[in-house]
């Protein structure tokens, strides 16, 4: 069943981009990733352009992310105040990234940078989980903050003590950035960051990421469809939909794994991607052209209204992410009570 994506101007398979969305869904509720870093490589290899790519993963993040926000505001696990702070420089960082993707556009080499950035990133992180892991096989968790941490200025009282605010102002400009370039939520930043450096608990700092993200994404979905016309909103549901539903699978198969297992998981499943990614940057064109036409209503109304096209796109997000995770929770309730 081919559906015309409107921005990117490319038909795709509906059912092979739904059963994308799941697998990737699954994997990512399994070992507590976003699914980006696993999505946009394929769909870049589906000749979509990179621009809608990293846009329209990013849109479908502030949707698929929603229920975890609900549920972690709930349980009151959040350190709000650190959520906030992380927020805001994540809005700065994530301004330069749409702005360095904006010029890159211009110039043809989108592709090649977020393929790049993919390598380096995935790889660094991948076999730093890889080591860590074996090595800290039997150790608990980290949740002491380091003494350089400690003796750095501009403090103030966070949930683990008084913490200097260059370390949320770090990690938030750091994971914006990245979520901008590469069309992730950043909590493979945020959450070992403030484990490592902030001394928090793993399941503050995922609960911290997770708050963040429906924030900074809602944030770069709109700044990315009204700067770079990189929102597809049609893709951004079938992802949302998709991954959604494989998410909940993910999350109950993930109850059932050690964690261990789980972390020799990731870092293999990060080798993996970027690998992929490294080949694909091998074999793609020296430049990537992407001109938006008004060849359809989606792509007319972004190109004479971008405002309400891209106000649209985050509204749309998380409506639809909203009424699949109140789907998806029942229905992982339903999944966990059979198993018992």
């Amino acid at each position: 069943m081919e559906i015309l994506l409107p921005i990117a101007n490319v038909e795709v398979n509906v059912i092979h981009v739904l059963v994308l969305g799941f697998v990737v869904g699954v994997l990512s509720g399994m070992l507590g990733i976003g699914g980006g870093i696993i999505l946009n490589p394929v769909l870049l290899n589906m000749n979509i352009p990179s621009v809608v790519v990293v846009g329209s993963s990013i849109s479908q993040i502030s949707g698929a992310s929603l229920s975890g926000f609900l549920t972690y505001l709930k349980s009151k696990v959040v350190d709000v105040k650190m959520g906030l702070y992380i927020v805001v420089f994540g809005f700065i960082g994530g301004s330069f990234g749409v702005f360095l993707i904006n010029l890159l556009k211009s110039l043809g080499y989108v592709k090649k940078f977020v393929l790049s950035v993919y390598v380096v990133y995935l790889l660094t992180l991948g076999l730093f989980i890889l080591v860590e892991s074996i090595k800290n096989r039997h150790k608990k968790e980290p949740n002491q903050i380091p003494q350089f941490i400690k003796n750095l200025p501009f403090k103030t009282q966070f949930k683990t003590g008084e913490l200097t605010i260059f370390l949320p102002a770090f990690i938030g400009f750091s994971s914006g950035f990245l979520a901008a370039v590469m069309g992730i939520g950043g909590g493979n930043l945020i959450t070992p960051a403030l484990m490592y450096l902030g001394g928090y608990e793993v399941i503050s700092a995922v609960s911290i990421s997770i708050f963040q993200m429906v924030f900074v994404a809602s944030f770069l979905a709109f700044f990315h469809s009204y700067v770079n016309h990189g929102v597809d909103i049609v893709l951004t549901v079938i992802l949302i939909l998709g991954s959604s539903f494989g998410a909940v699978f993910g999350a109950v198969l993930g109850q059932k794994v050690n964690k261990f297992y789980i972390k020799m998981m990731l870092a293999v499943l990060m080798i993996v991607v970027a690998s992929y990614s490294l080949y694909q940057l091998i074999k793609a064109p020296p430049k990537e052209v992407f001109h938006l036409t008004a060849s359809n209503y989606f792509a007319k109304l972004l190109l004479e209204q971008p405002f309400i096209y891209s106000l649209l796109v985050v509204v749309f997000s998380l409506l639809i992410g909203f009424i699949v995770s109140v789907i998806t929770l029942r229905l992982k309730t339903f999944i966990l009570e059979k198993l018992k």
